[in-house]
C-alpha cells in the first residue's frame, strides 16, 4: 500500500468513526424525544416509538461502541500532532548538526504558532459560500485553531499518558466530530443555497442553527480541558468502586 493511500485509508477511517457516533446518538435523541412527545401512548403497541426507542439503542454499541471510537478518534488525531512534536524536539538537536534543516522546521513551527495566536495568515474555507453562511463559517475556522491549541496542550502536559486520559480524549474526539460534522452540514447548505423555494432558504437556516449550538459545545469542551472535576470524579468512582456499592444509599 502507498503512502499516500494509507493515509486515506486512516481519515477514511477516522471520519466513518465520526459518522457513526453523530448519527447513532442523534438517532438515539430522536426516538427518545418521539417517545417523550407521545408521552404515555408511546409505550403501547398501537405507536411504533417504543419498539424504535428499543431498536437503536444497540446502535451506539455495535460496530465498536461509541466511547471507544471516541477514542480512536481523538487518539489518531494525536498521533499524527505527536510526531510533529517530535519533528520539532529533533530539529532543536539537528540545528548544530543541519542548520538550513533545523530551522526550516522551526520556523515553520513558528509561523503555525503565531497564526494560532493572531489569527494572520491562517487558512480560510476556500469554497464560495453564500453571505448567509460565511459567520459559520467562521466558528468553524475559529475553533480549528482551538482545537489544534488544545491537542498540543494536553500532548505538551501529559505526552504518552495521554491515552489514559479518558476524560480528555472524550473532550478532543467531541470537538474534532463537531468540526467535522459542521463543515459537512455547511457544504450542503451551500450546494442547496441556491435551490428555488423555501427548502433552500431553509437550508441555510439549518446550518446556521448547528453552527451556533456546535460552537457552544466545542466553547464548552475547550474550557473543561483546564478547568473540570475530573481527579475527583475518578477518586469518587475508585471510592465506590472498591465498596461495591454507593455507601450513602438511605436504604441498607
Amino acid at each position: 500500500m502507498s503512502v499516500a493511500k494509507h493515509l486515506m485509508t486512516g481519515r477514511i477511517l477516522e471520519e466513518a468513526a465520526m459518522s457513526k457516533v453523530f448519527a447513532s446518538e442523534a438517532l438515539q435523541r430522536s426516538a427518545y424525544e418521539a417517545l417523550q412527545i407521545a408521552a404515555g401512548s408511546g409505550y403501547m403497541r398501537d405507536f411504533p416509538y417504543g419498539q424504535i426507542t428499543r431498536d437503536c439503542r444497540i446502535s451506539t454499541i455495535f460496530e465498536g461502541t461509541n466511547e471507544v471510537l471516541r477514542l480512536y478518534i481523538a487518539l489518531s488525531g494525536l498521533k499524527d500532532l505527536g510526531k510533529s512534536l517530535g519533528d520539532l524536539r529533533a530539529a532543536v538537536d539537528d540545528i548544530f548538526n543541519n542548520f538550513i534543516k533545523g530551522f526550516g522546521v522551526l520556523t515553520e513551527y513558528a509561523e503555525k504558532r503565531l497564526t494560532q495566536a493572531t489569527g494572520v495568515g491562517r487558512d480560510k474555507i476556500s469554497t464560495p459560500l453564500p453571505q448567509a453562511l460565511r459567520e459559520a463559517a467562521g466558528i468553524y475556522e475559529r475553533y480549528t485553531i482551538e482545537f489544534a491549541k488544545a491537542s498540543e496542550y494536553l500532548l505538551r502536559k501529559h505526552g504518552k499518558a495521554i491515552a489514559d486520559r479518558q476524560h480528555d480524549l472524550k473532550r478532543i474526539a467531541d470537538i474534532g466530530i463537531d468540526l467535522f460534522v459542521g463543515l459537512c452540514v455547511l457544504s450542503r447548505a451551500a450546494s442547496l443555497a441556491g435551490a428555488s423555494g423555501a427548502e433552500g432558504v431553509q437550508a441555510t437556516g439549518v446550518a446556521r442553527v448547528f453552527a451556533q449550538q456546535a460552537r457552544r459545545r466545542m466553547a464548552n469542551a475547550v474550557r473543561r480541558i483546564t478547568r473540570n472535576e475530573d481527579e475527583d470524579m475518578d477518586r469518587l468512582a475508585g471510592f465506590m468502586l472498591d465498596k461495591g456499592r454507593y455507601p450513602w444509599d438511605v436504604v441498607q
